[in-house]
């Protein structure tokens, strides 16, 4: 596979111990000026445009926000980003393991003056077809994400658990985590506001949830999935969504195989 190399991407993010330590414990963390500021302005304007390529497949999430996927299939700009070693780097260091593979990556567009709602809490597990618990999503706005925008609030600690596997994103998820955190006394880690370029990683497990966007701009957020390099997929997908997302992220792959296509390159390895 030809990677198009950046040296900005190609530079390797200092990472400390501690910033490791503290997702492993907590199962997010927020980290500084990950995409380089001079990237910013032209990963977004790429963003946008392999959105707009894509719009025939946009999906409304509970009217919260709005995706497409893999959109580094049709841009070169976001295909170079998703395929960072500078991003991957992170990941695996966070996950702890030799290197991640790509699951997707995905837009996530909240619209202005209160349009865009608030995003229930879920977790992504639900939807992710497979048998490891090194899955983490990196989340960065391509502009300036003030509170009142709609950046995550998360449950510390929530990625060691399974109890809201079972429900897809909807008013059900949010009532039912919402009752969990009360009866539980979990800790919620408030919402941070983030400049353009700044990254939120957090597990496919972990409690998260969003405020609706009170401003007059859209919201530009773009996020990458990775996952263990050496992941399997499971032998029973478990719910409907993980049976088509398996068919549609890991075509043609054997039940209780590699959790390795084509769609989903060790990216690390890339770079070898």
């Amino acid at each position: 596979m030809v990677v198009n190399v950046r040296a900005t991407l190609a530079e390797e993010y200092i990472l400390s111990q501690t910033e490791a330590t503290k997702y492993q414990k907590d199962g997010h963390i927020l980290l500084k000026n990950v995409v380089p500021a001079s990237e910013i302005d032209e990963l977004r304007t790429a963003v946008l445009k392999a959105h707009q390529a894509l719009i025939a497949e946009e999906e409304d999430f509970q009217k919260a926000f709005r995706i497409t996927q893999n959109l580094w299939e049709v841009n070169d700009v976001v295909r170079a980003h998703v395929l960072s070693k500078r991003y991957a780097g992170i990941a695996a260091k966070l996950l702890g393991c030799r290197d991640v593979r790509i699951y997707h990556d995905l837009t996530f567009f909240k619209d202005g003056q209160g349009k865009g709602a608030p995003t229930p809490w879920h977790q992504d597990g639900h939807y992710w077809p497979l048998d490891t618990d090194k899955c983490v999503t990196l989340w960065v706005p391509l502009i300036d994400c003030p509170l009142e925008m709609g950046p995550m609030s998360f449950v510390s600690g929530s990625h060691l658990t399974r109890n809201a596997e079972h429900l897809e994103i909807s008013n059900s998820s949010d009532d039912f985590i919402k009752e969990l955190i009360e009866k539980e006394n979990l800790t919620v880690a408030p919402a941070q506001h983030m400049n353009a370029g700044d990254a939120s990683f957090h597990s496919c497990w972990t409690y998260h949830a969003a405020e609706s966007n009170t401003t007059d701009s859209m919201r530009i957020a773009f996020a990458i999935a990775y996952f263990d390099a050496d992941a399997t997929v499971p032998l029973h997908p478990l719910t409907e969504r993980r049976a088509k997302n398996l068919a549609r992220w890991f075509p043609g792959v054997v039940p209780g195989g590699p959790a390795a296509t084509q769609k989903n390159p060790a990216v690390l390895a890339l770079y070898d």
